[in-house]
This record gives structure tokens, C-alpha cells and sequence, in this order.
């Protein structure tokens, strides 16, 4: 997708009052496709790649996406589900797997004033004059994490 809004995420109040550091955790990338970066924005459904990236805004951070584009080899080659192990297999893991990425977004996060904040991503492509738009973010799962702060 070019864009994703999430629907609102739970980030109790009392959570942060001792916020150590909060995460913004993406599971299961697929990262196959092009290169890009995932602007992260709160609490903005409308963030496209001409929102500027500050707090007024709702910028939270971004992370980016070396892509793998391109597959050169044989049929099934790039496709991590094709590979054939055995309980002797001593090879480490297809370099196509999903990834997960995380974000800190504890600054955002305290400034939050409500209970519920959605995620807006909004992926920039690099082109020749300026970023642009591309369906290349995929994912399984979003999640905030939140620590306290230590004793």
C-alpha cells in the first residue's frame, strides 16, 4: 500500500506518566519490492509526502526499507516458502524472510493528550526530482509497546 491509517491504538494515560519509552512496532515487513521510507505520522489520517515532518504535524519517525527488487535466479529463488529444510539444515534463515522494524516513538507519545492515537505511514519512494508514492508497504501486524521508566 501507499498508505496505511490504523485504527486507533490504546496508549492508557497513566502509561504515560512513568514512560520510559515507547515503540512503534511493525511485524512481518515484506521487503522484496522497492526501496522506501515509511514516514510515520499520529494522529493525521491525511499525512501524504508534502506533510511536513514535525510535531505539529504528527510526525512520529520513520524507518526505511532496503528493498530486494529484482529477483535474479530461478524459479522460487526469492520465494522464502520454496526453500526445503530438514532438522539438519544448518543454513540461517532466507534472506527474503519478513522483518520487523521499530520505531521510538516516545516523544510522540507524550505528547499525546487522548487515550487512542491512530498511525498514518505514508511511503516515499526516492525518484529522480523528488520522493513519490509506491505500493510497496506490506505488513502483518502493528503494535505500541511502552516502558516504564526505571527504578
Amino acid at each position: 500500500m501507499e498508505r496505511y491509517t490504523s485504527p486507533p491504538l490504546t496508549v492508557p494515560t497513566a502509561v504515560r506518566s512513568s514512560l520510559y519509552r515507547a515503540d512503534l512496532i511493525f511485524s512481518g515487513i515484506d521487503h522484496s519490492g522497492v526501496s522506501y521510507e515509511a514516514r510515520v505520522f499520529f494522529d493525521n489520517a491525511d499525512a501524504d509526502l508534502d506533510t511536513p515532518r514535525d510535531a505539529a504535524s504528527g510526525y512520529a519517525g520513520s524507518f526505511t526499507v532496503f528493498g530486494h527488487s529484482n529477483c535474479v535466479g530461478d524459479d522460487g529463488h526469492c520465494d522464502p516458502r520454496w526453500r526445503n529444510t530438514d532438522p539438519f539444515d544448518i543454513r540461517g534463515r532466507h534472506p527474503l524472510e519478513p522483518v520487523t522494524k521499530v520505531v521510538i516513538v516516545t516523544d510522540a507519545v507524550r505528547r499525546l493528550t487522548t487515550p487512542e492515537v491512530s498511525v498514518t505511514v505514508v511511503v516515499a519512494v526516492p525518484g529522480p526530482d523528488r520522493a513519490q508514492t509506491a505500493d510497496a508497504l506490506f505488513f502483518d501486524r502493528l503494535r505500541i509497546t511502552t516502558y516504564d521508566a526505571l527504578g
